[in-house]
């Protein structure tokens, strides 16, 4: 009998001995298995991303982009047709002509400044509150304005740099695409605009030098403010392949250069383009009046067109997208015989793809014909 109990109790501590070998083989297994593991840090992807700008920068921005500042006009319009849920304000207030043709969600965007018009400021505190995730820049011949460097430190927040070149528009659409996460919008806008541009290339190229028209482009109400050959602000008119008499260096200014009417009556235009958010319609309403600009020969042929600026100028203040769609229309005004374009079609499908607005007939020939009175 005692040989049994001996016999049991030495088979409950073998017993009791093997579970113990196991747990503890089990824990070990189980503390491998933890020190194998990522920590939760190493299991989260970076959220920050490294891209190339147009200029070349390495910029490190974050890989989710949800809120944009622009820093002038030309790359608030450009995020307002490829991504504008994304964009936080305005440079300045929308007028209520152009709220016709912007989404009702974005009229009320707050207006926070920008480097437009020689006006140079930013909403720097409210910017900061609103905290972009990128602020958006936009350079002509590759410079960078001291305010947009300055804005950046003080807030910490990344700059991406495009290039403002009308030919480059495609380029700037693809790069939006993929930063913003909506390559495929941002490829539609591209092709439609690389389609566009190179239509209106191909049609001006045909133009005989003979043929080749002098412009000249106003920018305030007597008609003596303008810009040369030199500046961003007349870059649609060395698009069509036409010549703009103002040779002189105007690029330092921002608001216009001022010139004598001798020199204009010297230059003797073919044809004026007038800026009507700088005083053109007024010039329009006077000058076939104005004995001093009658010798000229586009006063005299009556060769004076106001390029539509609703909701954005078609060719200036400033030089932006609606670029693709005035370079069309000038080129039309001035080489009908070789850019003969369907233009009122053409205005409602750029309305649509760029604006998601649908427009009408009456709207589209409106847009086409800013310069009543003018044969």
């Amino acid at each position: 009998m005692k040989k049994q109990k001996v016999k049991q109790a030495f088979a409950l501590v073998l017993c009791l001995a093997m579970m113990l070998i196991a747990a503890s083989g089990c824990a070990k297994t189980t503390t491998a298995n933890q020190s194998a593991s990522p920590s939760p840090t190493q299991q989260t992807a970076s959220d920050k991303q490294e891209i190339t700008d147009m200029l070349g920068n390495k910029v490190t921005i974050p890989k989710t982009i949800k809120k944009v500042y622009c820093t002038s006009p030309i790359g608030t319009y450009i995020i307002y047709t490829i991504a504008p849920d994304r964009l936080i304000g305005w440079n300045s207030k929308m007028s209520d002509e152009a709220n016709q043709y912007i989404n009702e969600s974005y009229r009320n965007l707050p207006a926070l400044g920008g480097t437009m018009g020689g006006q140079n400021s930013f909403n720097t505190e409210e910017i900061i509150k609103l905290n972009p995730d990128i602020i958006l820049d936009f350079a002509y011949n590759g410079e960078v304005s001291d305010m947009v460097t300055q804005l950046s430190k003080q807030s910490g927040i990344p700059v991406v740099t495009l290039d403002s070149s009308l030919a480059k528009t495609p380029e700037a659409y693809r790069l939006l695409g993929k930063i913003l996460g909506v390559e495929d919008r941002g490829t539609a806008l591209a092709d439609y605009a690389q389609k566009t541009l190179d239509k209106v290339s191909s049609s001006v190229a045909k133009v005989p030098d003979s043929e080749k028209l002098r412009i000249y482009y106003v920018e305030s109400a007597d008609g003596l403010k303008t810009d040369g050959t030199d500046s961003m602000h007349t870059e649609v008119i060395n698009f069509v392949n036409a010549t703009n008499v103002v040779t002189m260096d105007t690029s330092s200014s921002g608001k216009g250069t001022s010139v004598s009417m001798e020199q204009v009556v010297n230059w003797n235009p073919d044809v004026i383009i007038a800026n009507s958010q700088m005083g053109g319609n007024e010039f329009l309403k006077t000058v076939y009046n104005n004995k001093t600009w009658s010798s000229i020969s586009a006063v005299k042929n009556k060769r004076i067109y106001v390029p539509a600026s609703l909701p954005f100028n078609w060719i200036d203040r400033p030089p932006c997208i609606a670029r693709i769609l005035g370079a069309e229309w000038l080129a039309n005004k001035l080489y009908p015989n070789y850019a003969n374009f369907d233009l009122k079609s053409d205005v409602k499908a750029f309305y649509k793809l760029f604006y998601n607005v649908d427009i009408t007939d009456a709207q589209a020939e409106s847009l086409l014909n800013t310069t009543s009175g003018i044969s």
